[in-house]
């Protein structure tokens, strides 16, 4: 699978999913709750299988061929994580789930992580950057991720003392980086759409989970979210790993540029 083909199949890949969603929040019809939940697991696995197919098919002597393959293994723990959000799984009430997802969602937006600041280290490190802008925007993340996690978020986690403490720490660590990262992706990309796009990602994933704490438990800890909440969560869950999936891809192709253009001139 080339880089275009790669974007092409993501963008359709998410118009289904969002289709899907919609219709069903209108009503327009219905799907068992088992057939409704495997649908996402098998819309991620699709994502999957196309960083893999990136991975497989790349030049294996360009670097940038790895972070598909990063992305391919985050993705696959986030996959992990989904099944035990939905109702497919055994895993009850909501609060065990969470609890048992951030840990695998925690190490998926890891890998994504150290793909992006693996790139950033050795795809440009000459490219200029100014540190303190950088440091300034990683402690302004810091302060607006405490101050929605302060109003929005914890009073939904009184009495889970994991989830409570878990959260607060990946929504100081994790959620500071990704966005970082992937701006500074978009800066040294030259401010291209392709970046715009991934840095958008970056948002919409803890956007999602701001979403989904603040509902999930809002009304006491349920055995399941209803299908309201959950829907609404996953059009924007899911438009942000799709949106941010575009990363390895869009390295691959500046990295394949940039190769293209040393051979000519050798």
């Amino acid at each position: 699978m080339t880089p275009r083909h790669s974007h092409q199949f993501a963008i359709v890949l998410l118009a289904a999913s969002v289709m899907l969603e919609i219709a069903l929040l209108a009503g327009v019809f219905s799907l068992p709750d088992a057939i409704y939940h495997s649908l996402h697991l098998a819309f991620m696995a699709m994502l999957i299988g196309s960083q893999l197919a990136l991975y497989l098919t790349a030049d294996a002597q360009l670097r940038s061929r790895r972070y598909a393959l990063w992305f391919a293994v985050g993705a696959a723990f986030t996959m992990v994580g989904d099944y035990i959000n939905g109702t497919l799984s055994s895993v009850q009430p909501v609060s065990l789930k969470l609890t048992w997802a951030m840990l695998l969602f925690g190490i998926g937006y890891g890998l994504y992580i150290l793909a992006l600041w693996q790139h950033g280290r050795t795809q440009f490190a000459n490219a200029p950057a100014s540190k303190v802008l950088l440091l300034g925007m990683a402690l302004q993340n810091l302060i607006v991720n405490v101050l929605l996690w302060t109003w929005f978020v914890e009073a939904n986690l009184q009495g889970h003392d994991l989830l409570y403490y878990g959260s607060f720490v990946f929504n100081a660590t994790l959620y500071v980086l990704m966005p970082l990262l992937a701006f500074r992706f978009y800066q040294v990309s030259q401010y291209s759409t392709g970046a715009l796009i991934v840095l958008i990602g970056s948002v919409l994933i803890p956007y999602s989970d701001l979403v989904l704490f603040n509902s999930w438990l809002k009304a006491g800890d349920p055995p399941v979210a209803t299908f309201e909440l959950y829907a609404l969560n996953w059009v924007v869950y899911f438009g942000g790993q799709v949106l941010i999936s575009r990363f390895p891809a869009l390295a691959l192709e500046a990295d394949a540029s940039r190769s293209g253009s040393v051979s000519s001139r050798s």
